[in-house]
């Protein structure tokens, strides 16, 4: 095969490998990197896979162990293994997506973000040093469900992007509060997740939390989220103020965590192709679960 390979390439290869007519696109998803689906209605019971662009340079035996696990799946371990690999060393390798500052918006109707990044800067020894400076916006406004716990900031490593829930840019909740949320994911952009035991990911590592407990209002922080986390549940179910999703204070951070749960054979019936569940699914079909 050529150095650079084509959709026809891996449509070819797949094709001899598998035994059955596969139809490949290349997309530009960097969660969902593998996205196969069988396709009942073609003949020969066809398949369609999608692939990130990235794997247009894929060695000869990443090619093998894509084929092998679209083949047996979770029985392929040493294919999932190559695989997962080579994944999360060309994730790292992509360049970072930018936002555009028409899409930012770091100054809301009563707190301005850039000015409390900046009071954090004056603040002696509370943030480590930051390599790439994240972007900061106010988080939009879609209404929510939950009743128990929100999601109050985050940090998207991919993007180099910090979002906080507008329901906290309200004249009722205190510039300070909103300042240790911001504190809270500054500190994820300059100790990013690292890779723990069992394939786990680490977000909130020792010393992340020996700087976090450090912060001059961290205890004074935590008493008024508890406090008034009843009040901000309501207020981001209500029309006025809506919120972004349901989680606590720990950001969402996506990270590759290598093969979790690799797919059902691909030569399997139609009828027996059940997608494989991830957090968040998304559709139907075997989904590369790479996140």
């Amino acid at each position: 095969m050529p150095s650079r390979l084509s959709e026809s390439d891996w449509e070819v290869f797949l094709t001899k490998q598998l035994d059955r007519p596969v139809r490949v696109v290349y997309g530009r998803a960097r969660h969902t990197v593998i996205d196969a689906r069988s396709e009942p209605h073609a003949p020969n019971n066809g398949a369609r896979v999608r692939l990130s662009q990235f794997f247009s340079e894929a060695p000869p035996d990443v090619q093998e162990a894509v084929a092998g696990w679209l083949r047996s799946g979770k029985r392929a371990r040493r294919a999932s293994n190559r695989l997962g690999e080579w994944i999360e060393e060309a994730v790292a390798a992509l360049p970072k997506r930018v936002p555009r500052s028409s899409q930012l918006k770091p100054s809301g109707a009563v707190h301005d973000l850039s000015a409390l990044e900046l009071e954090l800067s004056r603040m002696p020894a509370v943030l480590p040093p930051i390599e790439c400076q994240p972007a900061l916006t106010w988080g939009r406004r879609a209404r929510s469900r939950a009743r128990h716990s929100i999601l109050l900031g985050s940090f998207d490593l991919e993007r180099n992007l910090i979002r906080v829930h507008p329901v906290l840019d309200q004249v009722w909740v205190p510039d300070w509060f909103v300042r240790y949320v911001l504190f809270h994911e500054l500190l994820h952009a300059a100790l990013p997740p690292s890779p723990g035991a069992g394939g786990r990911t680490i977000h909130h590592s020792r010393e992340f939390r020996q700087l976090e407990r450090r912060y001059p209002e961290y205890k004074r922080a935590l008493r008024w989220q508890e406090k008034h986390l009843p009040k901000l549940l309501r207020s981001a179910r209500s029309k006025r103020t809506k919120s972004l999703q349901a989680a606590k204070l720990v950001p969402n951070v996506a990270s590759p965590k290598g093969v979790s749960k690799p797919p059902k054979s691909l030569v399997e019936s139609a009828q027996n192709a059940e997608r494989v569940k991830r957090d968040r699914p998304r559709g139907q079909g075997f989904l590369f679960p790479f996140f």
